[in-house]
């Protein structure tokens, strides 16, 4: 989504934007009964429990699938993608994880990589 406004992952401002924009296109699939996927960092309780109460007002049931990488595994695979994650927000968003509980979701699975 920020690709296609064309906004930086810093740029806090675009977040509502991009945010309301993914919920109207999930709208569409919810309304059509149609499975998909919501691929996005959503690093706190709070921000999960807002989207997961709008997936079940329209019947779906939710998997959340937390993934979990070693730091300098993340930090390789962060500097390798097209569109680089700035560390500034990486930490940023490090400090304020929270991870997702059995009882937020109809299902949570947990794929952690340990090295």
């Amino acid at each position: 989504m920020r690709r296609r406004i064309n906004a930086s992952p810093d740029d806090k401002t675009a977040t509502g934007r991009i945010v309301q924009q993914a919920k109207e296109e999930a709208r569409v699939f919810l309304r059509q009964k149609k499975p998909f996927i919501w691929n996005a960092t959503n690093i706190t309780r709070q921000l999960r429990s807002q989207l997961i109460s709008l997936f079940t007002a329209y019947g779906a049931r939710v998997k959340i699938v937390y993934l979990e990488v070693p730091w300098a595994q993340w930090k390789q695979q962060n500097a390798r993608r097209e569109y680089a994650v700035p560390n500034a927000v990486v930490m940023r968003m490090a400090s304020r994880l929270e991870v997702p509980q059995p009882d937020e979701a109809h299902s949570v699975e947990y794929r952690v990589i340990e090295r």
